[in-house]
């Protein structure tokens, strides 16, 4: 009677076992959205205090685990470019715009945005303007694309500099932020996208 009941509690385990390896897929999936989830909000947290190097580190983290979730791609390329590590935040970026569904106006310009501040800072002004004009067409009333589309329409129509001498006297005005608002964690409580981006809906 004792073998019976050990061999049937044996043969229960290795059932729970199989049944367990068979469908980790179904279980393992909700602890990676929930590890992938932190690992953003550890580089929002870290981006805001200004630890940029921290926030790349997470985001990039948080991509090994979920793949190329555009999301991940955003927030990625929104910290390279603010370390300066522009071509590697221009694919980012590319590639977060590319899995962003046309729905998704809102994301889809703030993605151009800062695609046309990235060029912005290289001085690609032509590209910059494509860039905001995008984001425009997505979002009419976004302030912040108009006036940094009206600076990058200002250089386009200046005449190139004479001289060095004069190139240093006369020096292109500073890039706008990396981002598409000065004071993301007010606009986050009005509700409007922050940058990089939470996706806590997402998930």
């Amino acid at each position: 009677m004792v073998v019976r009941i050990a061999a049937i509690i044996t043969l229960g385990i290795l059932g729970i076992l199989l049944v367990g390896f068979e469908g980790q897929a179904a279980w393992w999936q909700p602890l990676r959205q929930l590890k992938t989830w932190h690992l953003n909000q550890k580089g929002q947290h870290a981006y805001r205090a200004n630890e940029l190097e921290k926030a790349l580190k997470s985001f990039q983290e948080a991509k090994k685990i979920a793949g190329n979730h555009p999301i991940l791609e955003f927030n990625e390329g929104t910290a390279l470019m603010a370390v300066g590590h522009f071509k590697d935040a221009e694919r980012a970026l590319r590639s977060a715009l590319k899995g962003i569904p046309q729905s998704q106006k809102r994301e889809q310009a703030a993605t151009y945005y800062n695609l046309g501040n990235l060029y912005f800072a290289q001085k690609r002004w032509d590209e910059a303007a494509k860039a905001y004009i995008a984001a425009l067409k997505r979002t009419p009333n976004d302030w912040d694309a108009k006036f940094n589309l009206e600076l990058v329409l200002r250089q386009q129509q200046k005449k190139p500099p004479q001289s060095n001498q004069q190139q240093r006297k006369q020096p292109p005005p500073p890039p706008p932020p990396p981002v598409n608002e000065r004071k993301p964690l007010v606009k986050q409580l009005q509700g409007r996208l922050t940058a990089p981006w939470h996706g806590e809906r997402d998930w």
